[in-house]
């Protein structure tokens, strides 16, 4: 008897030193930013019908050519400048906001959010801009995106580098369970820092074009945008309430965290409504890479103290993206065409060529994006041996995925003769890779 209440007593002890661990509930981490969440719905749904008319006056417009694009009248772009303008409001916003980490006496505390991510944002929306008007090469377009990317790991404002503690995190993973010292190897010649830049640029690449990529049908990009911002959301709102490491992740940066999901998700939700099926307006080049960049800034915030797990969890939200780009990119290979060369393989061609609807194919869609970030706002729960786990099941899965399809497409492509010969050489030599595989 005396056994059991002192376990009770000890339970009871446990129960109280987690409450006490958690500072903040989740309305009181939400509430002081919630006007960022309006500030940018309503300005992003104001701007929208403007920005129409701005583009029909002016004869910018995307011409449908029933391959690609199979809208049946042109439709208006510059529904990217809107969406800026949304999240740019709210973030505006946020410098009036008292953050719910500061002390309430404080009356001129605010949110130091980070002037590199607005400008980085800035130069990526004006780059979409004049491809959307004009039209410029796919390497001027990579170019504004590493000059974005560079902003972010040398502030030019001042302020901390953004996301390039994410290699060190994965070596210190590595190194730990090696005979070498990583705090030792880390620190030779400021190694970490370039690698972690380097990775910043990829991220940012591969997030700008991977939602250039995905905005193939009315509204998708936008609503998947917005699926993704509310996965993020509940990561930072986990963090910020102290549910992932014992107590707040980050005095500087839960806010930081918040308004940025806040903000994304109140411009995509007042940009929806303008671009659903039936379209009356295109984000164009402007706001899908807008989108990239941003959900790519999401998760190099994840990665303020190089927290290998958080960044996993960030990719995983934003794998529907990166399963449409590397499938993209595997079969293009395959096929022997440019990596940026359109073609309509994507995801959501292939669901409209099953027979959906574009409304049907666009909800599919939705429900993916909205399974990944569920899968990736669970994994902040789970110890990092899991989390990897998880991660090289599903991008192991679509890796290989990515392969077999683009292989099967190229097949497809083959007349009958050729495809049958490739056919029969790869059943007679199963351990031989075709020569056009990567």
């Amino acid at each position: 008897m005396l056994e059991l209440s002192q376990l009770i007593i000890a339970s009871t002890e446990t129960t109280e030193a987690v409450d006490a661990s958690v500072r903040f509930s989740w309305t009181e981490v939400i509430s002081p930013y919630i006007g960022v969440f309006y500030a940018a719905f309503v300005v992003a749904f104001i701007m929208t019908p403007v920005m129409r008319k701005v583009a029909l006056k002016n004869g910018i417009v995307d011409w449908p050519d029933m391959k690609r694009k199979a809208h049946k009248e042109p439709v208006a772009y510059l529904g990217g400048i809107a969406v800026f303008g949304g999240w740019l409001a709210g973030v505006i916003v946020c410098y009036f906001a008292h953050p719910h980490n500061a002390d309430p006496l404080d009356l001129s505390a605010s949110v130091d959010f980070p002037a590199s991510i607005i400008i980085g944002a800035l130069i990526i929306t004006v780059v979409g801009v004049i491809d959307d008007v004009y039209g410029i090469s796919p390497r001027v377009k990579v170019g504004g995106q590493l000059f974005a990317a560079a902003l972010l790991v040398v502030p030019l404002t001042g302020g901390e580098p953004i996301g390039v503690e994410l290699v060190s995190g994965f070596i210190k993973a590595i190194m730990s369970v090696t005979p070498w010292n990583p705090q030792e190897w880390m620190i030779w010649g400021g190694l970490t820092y370039w690698l972690g830049a380097a990775a910043v640029a990829v991220l940012v690449l591969g997030g700008c074009n991977a939602a250039n990529l995905l905005d193939g049908l009315d509204g998708l990009a936008s609503g998947v945008t917005g699926i993704v911002a509310i996965g993020y959301l509940f990561i930072s709102t986990a963090l910020a309430m102290g549910l992932y490491a014992g107590g707040p992740y980050s005095e500087l940066n839960d806010p930081v965290r918040v308004v940025t999901c806040l903000a994304l998700l109140g411009a995509v939700l007042g940009f929806l409504p303008y671009n659903f099926n039936p379209a009356s307006i295109f984000m164009g080049d402007a706001g899908s890479m807008l989108l990239g960049y941003l959900c790519i800034t999401n998760i190099l915030l994840f990665a303020e103290k190089g927290d290998t797990a958080l960044v996993m969890a960030g990719l995983m939200v934003f794998a529907l993206p990166i399963l449409d780009t590397t499938l993209a990119l595997v079969r293009r290979k395959i096929r022997g065409q440019g990596l940026f060369a359109p073609d309509n393989q994507h995801l959501h061609h292939q669901l409209i060529r099953s027979g959906m609807t574009v409304k049907q194919a666009v909800i599919m869609l939705y429900l993916m994006a909205l399974l990944f970030a569920a899968v990736g706002s669970m994994l902040v729960f789970l110890r990092m041996r899991f989390v990897a786990a998880v991660f090289m099941v599903v991008f192991g899965f679509i890796m290989v995925m990515a392969y077999k399809v683009g292989h099967r497409q190229y097949l497809a492509s083959l007349p009958d003769n050729e495809a049958d010969e490739d056919s029969d050489d790869a059943s007679d030599k199963p351990a031989k890779e075709p020569e056009t595989a990567i």
